[in-house]
């Protein structure tokens, strides 16, 4: 099983991941935490690149293509030898944050953006994907209360992270079969149990898939 984590950042949703993962294997179900962009030699590599050289700018297309090359790398190096293996893989970003970020945020064409993502993924979906919706002033004020320095991503105008949810909202619209929206604002706890229970609720359909005559 392929699952993924999206929202803005602070909105928690690496907290969740992480959760998640140690829950999972509590119930002995094998599984991995990946991050975008990161995850492999490679991708490490990308993401000091892309989120901490402030030192120069980068265009939009090179941004987009930069993160997609390091997605790329990931899937065809770590995804699917995991799932392969039989591994639960759990993914802290996928290709909908450049639909948001890069689509939505830097305005390149959002068909532009899904033709390559899905390119660069080799057709590979999530079976499901949790949203953690949140608000900008509130996602700042966790980030500033945690002590943490802003990354080139981060370090952006409000009205630009509207329009990250706005794509992330979009993504969720288009597919909602595959999205589950998680309210930011609830507690860690409510939130795990909900993502928990969503997600051994579609491990146990696809067993039963599975073994049905």
């Amino acid at each position: 099983m392929l699952i993924a984590f999206e929202g803005i950042d602070g909105s928690g949703k690496t907290t969740q991941a992480e959760l998640l993962s140690k829950r999972l294997r509590e119930k002995g179900f094998p599984n991995e935490v990946v991050r975008e962009p990161g995850g492999t030699k490679l991708g490490e590599g990308v993401r000091e690149l892309l989120l901490h050289r402030t030192d120069m700018k980068i265009d939009p297309v090179t941004e987009f293509l930069l993160f997609s090359a390091s997605r790329a790398q990931l899937i065809s190096e770590r995804a699917i030898p995991l799932l392969n293996s039989g591994n639960v893989v759990i993914l802290d970003r996928y290709y909908y944050s450049s639909i948001a970020y890069q689509g939505f945020g830097r305005g390149i064409p959002v068909k532009d953006v899904e033709s390559v993502s899905r390119f660069a993924t080799h057709e590979i979906v999530p079976d499901v994907v949790f949203l953690v919706k949140l608000d900008v002033e509130t996602a700042l004020q966790r980030r500033l209360l945690a002590g943490r320095s802003a990354d080139r991503m981060e370090d952006a105008e409000v009205k630009f992270f509207e329009k990250i949810i706005e794509g992330f909202s979009y993504c969720a619209r288009k597919e909602p079969k595959r999205f589950v929206i998680v309210d930011g604002k609830d507690s860690v706890q409510s939130m795990s149990d909900k993502i928990l229970d969503e997600v051994l609720y579609r491990i146990k359909k696809v067993a039963e898939e599975r073994n049905a005559p």
